[in-house]
């Protein structure tokens, strides 16, 4: 006799880590390593693209500027066409973009060209960034959720780190050119996410496709070696009929409208620190006496330190909850961003404070997008993730303005540090005043509870 599952959503929820989602974790994290190459690549190749093409500072600038703007709409964008059409094929299709369109400035012929494939790749990488968050947010069991979205955004942080390696292989040998078709090699990829990549069942479920539903039920069901069970429309109770809007302005109502101000700020000063420390540090720390190579050893120690910070700060919000975590991971990101400013009468003092700056400031960032893609229900996930992102990359438009503004202003390295140490009190700030504090929740009870408090108030 089969064994009845009254409701689906709770079976996914209350699932032990199983390969399903193992598999689920390596295609985010292959997407996001590929994803984070794209989004630096340019970086290691620009000094030589400046040289070729004899660009001036300002162009060489409004390259990257067309990819950051391509980025933020892409993530927006994406998005909200995600909670339309569902997650894998706008996901597939931004792994498309930033794929073709990176690998083929390789033929770029001029300026102008190489910024309108840059604008496209920049699409894809934003519409990546935003849908693995969101899919792996809807798949995760409850009790591990927070990790395992905190530990596949680490692919973003092995990207750069893996473009910088190959840059130094690659480039003096081979060219600037070559390191751009590594970027082709997703695309292979892309059969592989059409066979495996599921679709949302939650999505499934509320647009009324209950049997496509059903068989991802059972696909998850093998997996975890589960006895089947009936599966029917009823198996979806949380499930809600007619029309949803999935469009920006659901963001602002009153159950959200608050959590999702808090989102966009904390996000807009957490990548203001982060792109405010990255952008700037080599040359801050050679201007303090420090020899160029060891600065980018101490630039890399930081980005290390951002994906063990992510790893562990998932972990901790699991046990401790979200809110709790976050709030203590920004209040010592404070406290380290402005200790890392007097610490340049020690190299290990530089080391060890550098490393504590990037497992808490960029670890922070990656552990808060386990709230951003657990806070909105499933008609709306998709969307206000995107735009969270979007507000987020003002922010790192901001950060590298502000730390050259402190430069020119004759600002001491460890007045540039204490500063910025500011930005990250206030995310820990903000934080505290949201309004739910998740541990252990399916996305259902999450959404009950923010409606319950704002009853409440």
């Amino acid at each position: 006799m089969k064994q009845t599952t009254l409701n689906a959503t709770q079976f996914c929820d209350e699932l032990k880590f199983n390969r399903f989602h193992g598999l689920l974790l390596v295609l985010g994290l292959f997407t996001l390593i590929f994803d984070g190459y794209d989004s630096q690549i340019l970086a290691y190749a620009m000094p030589h693209i400046v040289k070729e093409w004899h660009l001036t500072p300002i162009q060489a600038g409004s390259i990257m500027s067309y990819g950051l703007v391509g980025l933020m709409i892409g993530t927006a964008g994406l998005g909200m066409l995600a909670d339309r059409i569902g997650r894998k094929v706008p996901l597939i299709i931004g792994l498309f973009l930033f794929s073709f369109f990176s690998g083929i400035l390789y033929f770029a012929p001029d300026f102008k060209t190489f910024c309108i494939f840059r604008f496209l790749a920049g699409l894809g990488i934003g519409g990546a960034l935003t849908l693995t968050i969101t899919l792996t947010s809807e798949f995760a069991p409850a009790k591990v959720r927070a990790r395992m979205v905190s530990t596949m955004f680490t692919g973003f942080m092995i990207g750069p780190a893996i473009a910088g390696l190959i840059s130094i292989l690659v480039i003096p040998a081979y060219g600037w050119r070559v390191v751009l078709l590594f970027a082709l090699i997703p695309i292979l990829f892309i059969p592989v996410l059409l066979w495996l990549l599921p679709e949302s069942v939650r999505f499934l479920a509320e647009k009324g496709k209950f049997d496509k539903a059903i068989q991802v039920l059972r696909r998850i069901e093998k997996a975890a070696g589960a006895t089947p069970a009936e599966w029917t429309k009823e198996s979806f109770p949380t499930v809600a009929a007619g029309h949803k809007s999935s469009g920006i302005k659901t963001l602002f109502t009153s159950r959200l409208a608050i959590m999702t101000i808090l989102i966009w700020f904390v996000y807009f000063f957490n990548l203001l620190c982060i792109y405010g420390l990255t952008t700037w540090l080599p040359t801050l720390l050679v201007k303090s006496g420090i020899p160029m190579v060891k600065s980018y050893g101490y630039t890399l120690l930081n980005h290390l330190g951002g994906a063990a910070g992510a790893i562990c700060l998932g972990v901790v919000m699991d046990r401790f909850g979200r809110k709790s975590a976050l709030v203590f991971a920004y209040v010592l990101a404070a406290i380290s961003m402005w200790v890392f400013g007097l610490s340049t009468h020690s190299p290990l003092a530089l080391y060890i404070v550098g490393t504590a700056t990037g497992f808490f400031v960029i670890g922070g960032q990656s552990a808060n997008h386990a709230v951003t893609g657990e806070i909105y229900p499933t008609h709306v996930r998709s969307t206000g993730v995107g735009w969270a992102l979007t507000m987020g990359r003002f922010g790192a438009v901001c950060g590298p303005m502000l730390g050259g503004l402190l430069q020119a202003g004759g600002f001491s390295f460890s007045q540039y540090f204490a500063i910025f140490a500011i930005p990250c009190f206030l995310c820990a700030v903000l934080v505290f005043f949201y309004r739910v504090n998740v541990k252990g929740q399916t996305l259902e009870a999450v959404e009950e509870e923010l409606i319950r408090t704002r009853t409440a108030r």
